[in-house]
């Protein structure tokens, strides 16, 4: 029963399969431009939309990774990322074990590198300077790889491969520190969260687990100060959901500042923080929430507003390098939402997109 239990609760925060969708020609490249991955099993894409001025969306292009997805669900945050320089985005193609890489030009995306790795089924990546790494979810590890990022092109960092903390571990997100010299992952069927040490060779040095603090631990964001914050599904129960806080130590371990702080929503899985780290959001999937916490200077959180705004059953979220706008991708209802965030944390609808492809995964913004 508690095996079912855990996959009860964490397939409340996965998505379908996907249909076809149409794209628009004109595109500027003043405007902010948003990317998702359709994870399709028979060609995997990213997909991109641009938000004018006046806050319209529309979609601009379909970009395919040259690899493939899974055709469903993989329970996870991070699916792309954007090199430091802005220049390239990276996208894991979980059905067939590698990651591609775009040059970001002016007329759309490029695939400059497509490069396999050694575990299975990668479901998040992160980069940061000349290193990326992804989380597997097929064997329970991480890999990582030299990335340049003049080119774009990565090469497999040998002696990179470690495994997280058990078998059937269920890894919803791997990210660098903001110094990039610490990964965490977190864990959602074993309730831990993994961090790894990095040598100034970019290799995982020492490994730490602790308990989350809430169970469930799914997306996270990294605040200020070695701070990061873990969105906690509390194995999907009613009204369950929480946010916990944390802070990474010199040594690549984390310690808890404060937590399982309750959300008041069913199953919060995706969480992003505003680039001053002072708000943080949830997506609170079964809810159909979205969920505002305030962060103090020393990390500790509180509940801002349990619905800040409604979604149906959304699925990622994303926020402007400015901090002024978020993004939602919601799977209930297929579209994107985009809110202004004004300095109290409280949330105004300015658009939606919809008639998205069902399935997708991912959400970033440039």
């Amino acid at each position: 029963m508690k095996n079912t239990f855990k996959r009860t609760a964490i397939s409340l925060c996965l998505a379908a399969s996907l249909p076809t969708l149409a794209f628009a020609d004109n595109r500027h490249e003043s405007e902010e431009t948003l990317y998702t991955l359709s994870n399709a099993a028979v060609q995997n894409e990213v997909l991109a939309f641009q938000r004018a001025d006046d806050g319209r969306m529309e979609a601009i292009g379909s970009y395919a990774t040259g690899g493939v997805g899974t055709g469903r669900g993989l329970g996870n945050q991070g699916a792309l990322a954007l090199s430091e320089n802005k220049r390239f985005l990276l996208a894991i193609n979980a059905g067939s074990n590698d990651v591609s890489v775009f040059r970001i030009e002016r007329d759309g995306l490029k695939l400059v590198d497509r490069t396999a790795e050694q575990g299975l089924t990668p479901v998040s990546v992160t980069v940061s300077h000349n290193r990326a790494y992804v989380v597997n979810s097929g064997d329970d590890s991480i890999f990582g790889f030299e990335f340049n990022p003049a080119n774009g092109k990565l090469k497999p960092l040998a002696k990179s491969y470690r495994k997280l903390s058990a078998q059937g571990s269920g890894p919803a997100q791997i990210s660098f520190d903001r110094d990039a010299d610490a990964l965490v992952v977190t864990e959602k069927a074993t309730n831990k969260i993994t961090s790894f040490s990095l040598t100034e060779q970019g290799l995982p040095h020492s490994r730490h687990v602790v308990d989350s603090s809430g169970t469930t631990p799914f997306g996270f964001s990294f605040g200020r100060h070695g701070q990061f914050f873990v969105a906690e599904a509390q194995g999907g129960a009613v009204n369950g959901a929480t946010v916990s806080s944390y802070q990474l130590a010199e040594d690549g371990s984390a310690h808890l500042i404060d937590g399982a702080i309750a959300v008041g929503q069913t199953a919060a899985c995706w969480l992003v923080t505003t680039p001053n780290g002072r708000i943080a959001f949830t997506a609170d999937t079964p809810a159909s929430a979205i969920s505002s916490f305030a962060i103090d200077r020393t990390g500790h959180l509180s509940l801002l507003n349990s619905k800040a705004a409604e979604e149906i059953r959304p699925t990622d979220l994303a926020m402007a390098t400015d901090g002024s706008v978020l993004y939602t991708l919601s799977g209930g209802d297929h579209s994107i939402g985009v809110y202004s965030i004004n300095k109290t944390g409280a949330l105004k609808k300015l658009e939606s997109l919809d008639s998205l492809p069902a399935g997708v995964t991912g959400l970033v913004v440039r």
